[in-house]
């Protein structure tokens, strides 16, 4: 309402924001006993204390990124079951799932594209990304999981997108995004970035976006 930029909001608002917040190893742990013990009040209960704590950008790159590395390692360990793993990742979807509804806001411009390419289910980072972006102003189109080649040809020129957003969450997720990059790459206008753990793999025309979801939203937006 004051005029001010999206990237210029973005940036006063963390200046006003005040010292960083520190986030205890502790909690994480909490997660990890909750998705042991299978206990999805746990789970909840632990989400809204660290929400709680920071803005939703600080929390997800601060804590619930590394959280779910936490936990990852545990189930590879043993300590976790697949049942554990998956009633957490459930349960953070949804806590997602309601930040990016309580975000909807009229489009400000052009659509930008947020998915997974085919044969690939890890969605947690790109609904958080989604999230902040759509909470930083940009017009975000999420897609979802295992989203075909074809379709996302489809929808960015039924929408006019003007940029896609994927991940790669593991190395063989490179070549799964390599059919996107076909579709994708000869339509005017639009430039394609890569999220997660293994965004150097990426295929061209993909670029990094970097590990900051925070600071991914912030280029999304761009100076205007």
């Amino acid at each position: 309402r004051s005029g001010w930029s999206a990237r210029e909001a973005a940036a006063e608002s963390v200046r006003r924001s005040g010292p960083p917040v520190l986030f205890a190893p502790v909690a994480r742990d909490d997660l990890v006993a909750a998705a042991a013990d299978l206990d999805a009040d746990a789970v909840s209960r632990v989400l809204d204390e660290q929400f709680a704590r920071g803005s939703f950008e600080t929390v997800v790159d601060e804590w619930l990124m590394p959280a779910m590395t936490r936990l990852g390692q545990a189930w590879a360990r043993g300590e976790v079951t697949v049942a554990g793993e998956h009633l957490v990742s459930t349960v953070v979807m949804r806590r997602l799932a309601a930040a990016y509804e309580a975000a909807a806001r009229p489009a400000s411009g052009p659509a930008v594209l947020v998915g997974a390419p085919p044969g690939v289910d890890h969605e947690l980072g790109l609904l958080a990304f989604a999230t902040a972006a759509r909470r930083a102003g940009v017009a975000t189109l999420y897609l979802g999981a295992q989203v075909p080649a074809q379709a996302w040809r489809d929808a960015a020129t039924k929408v006019g997108a003007v940029a896609a957003v994927s991940a790669l969450h593991r190395r063989r997720d490179a070549a799964r995004l390599e059919p996107v990059a076909r579709e994708l790459s000869g339509l005017p206008g639009l430039t394609l970035w890569a999220g997660g753990r293994h965004q150097d793999l990426a295929p061209p025309p993909f670029r990094p976006l970097g590990h900051s979801i925070a600071r991914a939203a912030t280029t999304l937006a761009g100076p205007g």
